[in-house]
């Protein structure tokens, strides 16, 4: 009965700690991005800002994503003191992608009306590490707001280049592997391609290859000085089964650069953002990205590099104009959903840090009344560290409300539990130390612990026994 008493102990300990394998499945860290009061363009503006209520809720968080993901509501009371009409330019920047960017994720309303805005590009941010979180100068972005086109190294914006549409199709059911085969020289011709699959160089020979089991139109797109190519098919990936059962036509036309990369936004049907941008916007997007690829690979790009760029963080701000009577007082208000950066890499449960950035604010002719609330999320009830004192209430609610402006911006992290304790730091280092081996390594110590715990006590009852 003991022995079997033991064993159903052993048990039981392997399984306390099964959990700690799944919390091990995804990412220890994931980066998130500050956000930022709204500002205003204007840097002498007389708008003054008499309240801000600045709210944070994550009470409806779908853990969806890696990192926390909660709704951020800064509604602002402004006051024109002056006996003229204002119309205030007001910039609100933030990190986001533009592919999953939709008109739902913010709103921007004034006296609850919807406000129209632009949007402006910044920027990529970089990966900052995990020791290194990333900061950013929101007033030096705003600065930098523009609607000029963008001027690369490689080419101008309304140079014309030749477009080769090559229709591809094979004569059978069998797929065939078609091959591009040319020389260019970087120096003389810059290429764009689509749809192919492969690409081959060697110095300036170069050969594009594209999988086909349909009809297909291929894409090369060619700066500078025009190639010669010539056209085969495969019937493997190794390029030794030749085969002639396919037909193409190559067909070329003359399209000015800028034309062909606004074309390219038009059949991309993932960028759901287009609608927001205008064409300035995304032809600086795509012609940045063009000139970095230029150059990072020889004068060769795809448009599936051009693509990539809107699935990129980066800064993305938003303007729009609000007018104000004479000596009158409106409401400004901005919606949208933030992300934090998930960090467990000292603790089995993951920390949430959000930072926002209030100084901005300082920018309108006189800032008073901010009232801060933070609704925490069930699995993250608690608030472990504040640039800003909270204070605790009921329903997982956290408040503040300065007179003014802070010194310094606001940064709070979320927690499973009021502290991080010894015994949080200890299995969490255990948990990324061994990672999926976890309840092997903790179940073999139990059983060890115990063992030694059971040789223990049988030696006592041994030595007890001989005395008596």
């Amino acid at each position: 009965m003991k022995k079997r008493g033991a064993c159903i102990v052993v048990v039981l300990l392997m399984f306390m700690y099964f959990p700690l394998v799944f919390a091990n499945s995804g990412p220890v860290y994931w980066q998130g991005y500050p956000s930022s009061d709204v500002m205003s363009i204007e840097k002498n503006s007389p708008i003054e800002v008499k309240k801000e209520d600045l709210s944070f809720d994550f009470s409806q968080s779908d853990n969806s994503f890696y990192s926390l993901r909660g709704e951020v509501t800064a509604t602002y009371t402004m006051v024109n003191p002056t006996n003229e009409p204002q119309a205030a330019q007001m910039a609100f920047p933030y990190v986001g992608t533009l592919a999953t960017l939709s008109a739902d994720d913010i709103v921007i309303t004034t006296d609850g009306d919807i406000l129209p805005y632009e949007l402006y590009l910044g920027d990529a941010v970089k990966s900052h590490g995990y020791d290194q979180p990333a900061t950013f100068d929101f007033a030096s972005i705003v600065n930098n707001i523009s609607t000029k086109q963008y001027q690369s190294q490689h080419f101008t914006g309304n140079e014309v280049g030749t477009l080769y549409l090559i229709e591809v199709a094979p004569t059978t059911e069998q797929a065939i592997n078609f091959t591009v085969d040319f020389t260019f020289e970087k120096e003389k011709s810059k290429l764009l391609s689509h749809r192919f699959n492969g690409y081959r160089r060697e110095q300036k020979k170069t050969q594009l290859t594209a999988w086909c089991s349909n009809p297909q139109q291929l894409e090369l797109f060619v700066l500078g000085e025009e190639i010669d190519f010539t056209c085969a098919a495969f019937t493997d990936g190794e390029l030794t089964d030749r085969t002639d059962r396919f037909t193409y036509e190559v067909s070329t036309q003359k399209l000015p650069l800028t034309q062909y990369v606004l074309a390219s936004v038009e059949s991309n049907p993932h960028l759901l953002s287009a609608e927001f941008l205008s064409d300035i916007q995304l032809y600086n997007m795509y012609a940045k990205a063009l000139d970095t690829n230029f150059t990072h690979n020889n004068g060769y790009c795809t448009k599936d590099d051009l693509y990539a760029e809107e699935n990129n963080e980066r800064v993305l701000t938003l303007v729009y104009t609000v007018h104000f009577p004479p000596q009158s007082e409106r409401e400004v208000s901005v919606r949208y959903q933030a992300a934090g950066t998930m960090d467990q890499r000292k603790t089995v449960d993951p920390q949430h840090t959000f930072d926002y950035i209030i100084n901005p604010a300082a920018n309108w002719s006189n800032f008073t009344n901010l009232q801060i609330t933070i609704i925490t999320p069930s699995e993250a009830p608690y608030i472990i560290n504040s640039t800003i004192a909270l204070t605790p209430g009921v329903d997982n609610t956290y408040t503040a409300s300065l007179p003014d402006l802070p010194k310094e911006d606001l940064s709070f992290t979320l927690y499973a539990h009021k502290k991080v304790t010894l015994g949080d730091k200890v299995r969490g280092y255990i948990q990324n130390t061994f990672g999926y081996f976890t309840p092997i390594i903790l179940g073999f110590m139990a059983v060890t612990c115990l063992c030694v715990l059971l040789f223990i006590v049988r030696k006592r009852r041994k030595v007890d026994t001989r005395e008596r």
